[in-house]
């Protein structure tokens, strides 16, 4: 609500008197014109004193900043630490969410930055005595075992097993025989259905220990074979693994190290970051204002946990009416009286002038942005208190005054006045004029403290 008493005046005057001086008001007289026609001057004396123009305004106190606190991560809220109206400073800890997954995370990441930095300083430092040692005696028994495999490959063919091969297939070919002429001697009518099967069956019996035979033989070979292929193959990573630990590290292998580092060193610090994002901070000194999570409830980045307002530096944010508009510019002062204290009076400063015009009340109102300089009062004040707020538009002390009556204006901007003389003779003075309001107008120039003027004709 718009409180408006208009645009209004502190006047205090003050005469220079010649003992201690004093504050009267205005010594106002009057001349008898010589015409006698029934007029009366009036006149009015210059005087020094104050005169002070302000605007007046209605409004409430807001904090200078209000925000709505969330976290930066998702998760289950586990604790809040501060209760609604709690003073906190920037950087408490305000809430945390629950963080034995994180801290594992976070441990975790710590052992895998360990491992990596060893397999690095490994690479760097190069094998020491016993490693080239361990190595040199693998390259050798890998030698020995292919020279031993070699060996058992040339000598598969002088294999008994040859031997067992060579009597299955004569065993067989016999056999072979013997069912020829049994079949024939079956087929002439000579031999029995009987006969003639056992002597098939001998033949194919034979020819299945031939034939096993054969296979053993093929796979004690093949066994021999692969034995030498396993053995190269064993001397080739024993002699490669050898001369790898006696050069310099290779470079390709050095950055695969080192990168091996690096990423265990970012995967680290985005554990303690998804970690630190469990906690939410104060970002300013302030008052909790309201809480809007309850403990147990997931929660994401966008939901609200709490409000948190800086009441330190407050503002007043208030309304003039339009015509006070000139009235009320960046960096004027203001008088603070807040309904809750009505004898407390806080005083500020215009911060800011909003472009807009907007309707308060039906109105047609200027919002308006004051500081309020709390100094070294106990008073606890709340947002949203309601206050008048008075503006100092402009100001001047120790001033020669006169009332406005006595200026007459000769061209825009331009004023003169009658002072009278001793003798009542009028003179017209060129002034020049400061200040003014409805009753009395600064004089800068022309006049002097004492002299008389004169404010009009009565009858």
């Amino acid at each position: 609500m718009i409180k408006k008493r208009g645009t209004w005046i502190i006047l205090i005057i003050a005469l220079l008197l010649a003992a201690g001086g004093g504050y009267v008001a205005y010594t106002r007289g009057s001349v008898q014109t010589e015409e006698s026609t029934g007029l009366t001057l009036e006149t009015a004396t210059v005087t020094q004193g104050n005169i002070i123009i302000t605007a007046d305004g209605s409004g409430e106190l807001v904090p200078t900043v209000e925000l709505e606190l969330a976290f930066q991560t998702r998760g289950v809220l586990a604790e809040v630490l501060v209760d609604v109206g709690d003073q906190v400073e920037e950087d408490e800890v305000l809430a945390r969410l629950e963080t034995d997954s994180l801290e594992r995370a976070v441990a975790d990441a710590d052992v895998e930055v360990q491992l990596a930095q060893i397999d690095l300083a490994d690479v760097r430092d190069g094998p020491d005595d016993a490693e080239l040692a361990d190595a040199r005696a693998a390259l050798r028994n890998a030698q020995v075992e292919l020279q031993l495999a070699r060996a058992t490959y040339e000598n598969t063919s002088d294999s008994s097993l040859d031997a067992a091969v060579e009597s299955a297939k004569v065993n067989y070919d016999w056999y072979v025989g013997y069912y020829q002429s049994k079949k024939s001697d079956y087929e002439k009518g000579h031999l029995s259905q009987s006969d003639h099967d056992h002597a098939m069956n001998a033949m194919i019996s034979a020819q299945g220990k031939w034939e096993a035979a054969v296979n053993q033989a093929l796979s004690e070979e093949t066994q021999a074979a692969n034995r030498v292929t396993q053995a190269q193959n064993s001397v080739q990573q024993a002699w490669e693994n050898l001369q790898l630990l006696e050069s310099e590290p290779l470079t390709n292998t050095l950055m695969r190290a080192e990168l091996a580092v690096d990423q265990a060193l970012v995967t680290r610090e985005e554990a303690l970051a998804a970690l630190e994002a469990a906690q939410l901070y104060a970002p300013f000194d302030g008052i909790v204002m309201d809480i809007a999570a309850t403990v147990g409830a997931q929660v994401g980045t966008s939901t609200p946990i709490l409000t948190l307002a800086d009441l330190q530096d407050p503002l007043v944010r208030f309304w003039v009416e339009e015509a006070d508009f000139s009235n009320v510019v960046v960096g004027s002062q203001v008088n603070v009286v807040f309904e809750a204290f009505p004898d407390d009076t806080f005083t500020g400063a215009v911060t800011r002038v909003d472009p807009v015009l907007m309707t308060v009340n039906g109105t047609p109102a200027v919002q308006v942005w004051a500081s309020v300089e709390l100094g070294s009062q106990d008073i606890n004040l709340l947002s949203g208190m309601t206050a008048d707020v008075e503006v100092i538009a402009a100001e001047s002390r120790n001033t020669l005054l006169v009332p406005v009556e006595a200026l007459r204006e000769t061209s825009p901007g331009q004023y003169s006045v009658f002072v009278v003389g001793p003798d009542g003779e009028l003179e017209m003075r060129v002034v020049e004029v400061g200040l003014q309001d409805f009753t009395n107008a600064e004089i800068l120039e022309g006049l002097e403290l004492g002299e008389v003027v004169s404010v009009g004709e009565t009858q």
